[in-house]
């Protein structure tokens, strides 16, 4: 309304000019018109604001080159969950990474005859069980790698390096390495809007176990799962589809099973027991848990502990070879050693190609007295399957017993297993000294 001049009569604005004034002014199109301007997509009214029509474009201007197909109005170019960018260059730092021990390496698996040469993929270095060579090759990748904001590629071949060196029990050394990525609470890590974590789940567990592993600080490690916990339940509740709530699910469980898993490792072995029977309430994977239950109370000594859960496993779900390997371990620690010897030798004659059962077929032998027959197993494993730790653990010791140039046979042992040509079939190539008890 307009307000008319001091000492006179202004004049009056009628209804239909107070209508003309309101209309928007139409004036050609220029290069600072708002058509021009990229549609803000946080404005609410952008989505319904109406298209110019083509009557009223600048017919000076010229039409422009035909651009790619955009993203619809309604997100950012740049998708909201998309990690933004982060240098992560300070896990390139070469001084973070150490030169690997050869100390408690047998001389034959440093100078093998058949072992691959460094440059292989990292692939293929994994899958033949060569870890150490792994190990080596991750971080020269790793410190050598173009783009620090390749999160990616960094963070894998981080993790590389860190698993390899726990499967060759270098646990000390990986603690130490892994403090190069510094605190992965703080707020660097995750996302500005969507809270999510940088670096992959697994790899998380993993510097969680070697905080407990690594130092023996095992508390650290349970607060560690019971905060990744926390994280899964948090998940759960914000999940936006029933498969994003179903594998937050089974992170936690999977956490929940980590927990028993340093309880274990720390002596508290009843401990761990309770523990896993309140995951197995859940009902879900009730087997699984019950299974790892029975070996718990297996170490404890607690046999009717081991067979109540080992009976409501098989209730769940029976397999003949793993409830019967489970039965015939029972056997053994209740000292039934003939009877956990027959229960082997069945599940042997079954399952001639497993090579668990016939090495435990080996150290029922063994001790009940007959340790040719325990040898004879043993060493036609070592030539038929890949080895694995207790298996090279047992025959050292069935020499042990058998003659005083054992020393000799493990030796011979070692330049054998360190000459073959393929690889460890999925279990480590390389064995130590504590293996051969050397």
């Amino acid at each position: 309304m307009q307000v008319p001049p001091r000492g006179g009569h202004g004049r009056v604005v009628s209804a239909e000019e107070r209508r003309r004034t309101a209309l928007p002014r139409r004036s050609t199109k220029g290069p600072l018109d708002a058509s021009d301007i990229p549609v803000v997509v946080d404005d609410p009214l952008a989505e319904s604001a109406p298209s110019l029509p083509s009557r009223i474009r600048s017919p000076a201007r010229p039409e422009a080159a035909p651009q790619p197909p955009q993203p619809p109005h309604h997100g950012p170019a740049r998708g909201i969950d998309e990690m933004p960018s982060k240098d992560l260059g300070f896990l390139q730092d070469s001084q973070a990474y150490h030169v690997l021990p050869v100390t408690n390496v047998p001389p034959p698996f440093l100078d093998a005859p058949h072992a691959p040469p460094i440059s292989s993929p990292i692939d293929t270095l994994l899958l033949s069980g060569h870890y150490r060579l792994a190990a080596i090759a991750a971080v020269r990748n790793l410190v050598n790698a173009p783009s620090p904001q390749d999160h990616d590629t960094l963070l894998h071949l981080l993790h590389v390096r860190l698993a390899c060196l726990c499967l060759l029990q270098e646990h000390a050394l990986a603690a130490q390495e892994s403090k190069v990525l510094g605190d992965l609470n703080s707020a660097f890590y995750r996302h500005p809007l969507t809270n999510a974590h940088l670096v992959p789940w697994p790899l998380r567990l993993l510097v969680v176990r070697l905080a407990a592993l690594g130092y023996g600080e095992w508390r650290k490690g349970i607060m560690g799962y019971y905060e990744l916990a926390r994280e899964c339940r948090e998940s759960i509740v914000k999940a936006a589809s029933d498969d994003e709530k179903a594998l937050w699910r089974t992170r936690l469980r999977d956490c929940g099973i980590r927990v028993a898993n340093v309880l274990v490792e720390m002596g508290d072995f009843e401990g761990a027991g309770r523990h896993l029977g309140t995951l197995a309430a859940e009902g879900n994977q009730t087997r699984q848990v019950s299974l790892m239950e029975t070996l718990v109370w297996l170490r404890v000594g607690d046999m009717s502990s081991a067979r109540r859960c080992l009976a409501r496993a098989s209730n769940t779900a029976a397999d003949e070879l793993v409830d019967g390997t489970l039965n015939a371990l029972i056997q053994l620690a209740d000292s039934h050693y003939a009877a956990a010897a027959t229960f082997f030798r069945v599940l042997h004659e079954k399952f001639p190609d497993d090579a668990m059962v016939a090495q435990n077929l080996a150290v029922c032998l063994l001790y009940t007295g007959r340790i040719e027959d325990a040898s004879t197993i043993l060493s036609e494993l070592v030539d038929e399957s890949p080895p694995f730790h207790s298996l090279v653990l047992n025959l050292s010791t069935v020499y042990e017993l058998c003659t005083e140039r054992n020393r000799e046979k493990k030796f011979a042992l070692a330049e054998k297993l360190a000459s073959r040509r393929e690889g460890g079939g999925g279990v480590g190539w390389e064995l130590s000294n504590t293996e051969f008890k050397l």
